[in-house]
């Protein structure tokens, strides 16, 4: 089948909202949204005490917004943080609630969700059982998050915000034993790139925001530090836009492994994206990489298409 021009929006600005705003109004006329799903707008909160670990609420807000204007009416939002898993604490902290007074906004909190098998890999390769929030999987999904570097992928965006943010935590966390059903969720480079692909080709974003008007460079996803590369992208297509994203950020989406995989298995090329607004080139913003970068690029498997192809979800008993 021929592979559709995939469409990213990129603008520029300061300021949160008018600059994600803005990158949504690019390509509302691709955005069609379902009447008979629920909207769930994915956040990003790695920590729900490190801030710049989370999306800002004003890129949240100029979601909704936009949101609203092609007709929705109510909105779930969801996370589930990896630390501490103290999600609505975050969303207090941040000021998400202050959304209430002004949307009809539910909050849900996916590490409470009830959940359906997937299969993982493990440290040797093997396959490893996790559960992932099953309200997910009859949604409407906007994945919106800050632009940042990361611990063992090198760069998290819209793809991965879904994808780890898919798992219920006590099977994301990295731990030496856990409930017999369960076995080890690998975050080694080799399993961890290859699961992400999994993860995305069974539930992948249906629209991709990401804010990078401040960014985390470093040692992401939480003990970076802010850079303002005063850019948001926008796309209907999550891998498109990550991949202009990860142009932004001054990195090779070719050395990021679950991206190479995914382009792969898509035969996506460059070439197919289009990008509405700013030149990418005209716009990179060199985002220091993470202390174990050289470690990160270990992650090509030989026969890594036989680890992706098949299905790998299931419904829990």
């Amino acid at each position: 089948e021929g592979y559709q021009m995939a469409r990213v929006s990129l603008t520029r600005g300061d300021v949160s909202y008018n600059a994600v705003k803005g990158a949504l109004d690019l390509i509302g006329d691709d955005v069609n949204i379902p009447d008979d799903k629920p909207v769930l707008i994915k956040a990003n909160m790695v920590s729900p005490t490190v801030e710049l670990s989370a999306t800002p609420v004003t890129a949240i807000r100029a979601t909704m917004d936009f949101l609203q204007e092609k007709g929705v009416e109510k909105f779930t939002i969801v996370e589930g943080t990896a630390v501490d898993s103290d999600t609505m604490g975050g969303f207090q902290r941040y000021g998400y609630f202050s959304l209430r007074e002004d949307y009809d906004v539910e909050f849900l909190d996916l590490n409470t969700d009830e959940s359906v098998l997937f299969e993982c890999l493990d440290d040797n390769l093997n396959p490893a059982n996790i559960r992932l929030a099953k309200t997910l999987f009859d949604s409407y999904i906007v994945s919106v998050t800050r632009m940042k570097t990361h611990s063992q992928v090198i760069a998290t965006l819209s793809v991965k915000n879904l994808a780890v943010g898919s798992i219920i935590n006590d099977d994301r966390r990295l731990r030496s034993a856990g409930p017999s059903d369960v076995r080890l969720f690998s975050h080694e480079p080799k399993p961890l790139n290859l699961t992400l692909a999994r993860l995305n080709k069974t539930l992948s974003p249906d629209l991709a925001v990401i804010d990078g008007v401040v960014g985390m460079q470093g040692n992401g996803p939480v003990s970076g530090f802010p850079i303002s590369s005063d850019v948001a992208l926008a796309s209907t297509d999550p891998l498109a836009a990550d991949i202009v994203g990860t142009q932004v950020m001054g990195l090779d989406w070719r050395t990021v492994g679950y991206l190479w995989y995914l382009t792969q298995l898509r035969d996506l090329n460059v070439d197919d994206i289009e990008v509405v607004g700013e030149n990418p080139s005209e716009n990179i913003c060199k985002y220091q990489t993470h202390d174990d970068l050289p470690w990160q690029l270990g992650w090509w498997v030989e026969n890594w298409k036989s680890y992706i192809d098949g299905e790998y979800l299931r419904d829990a008993d």
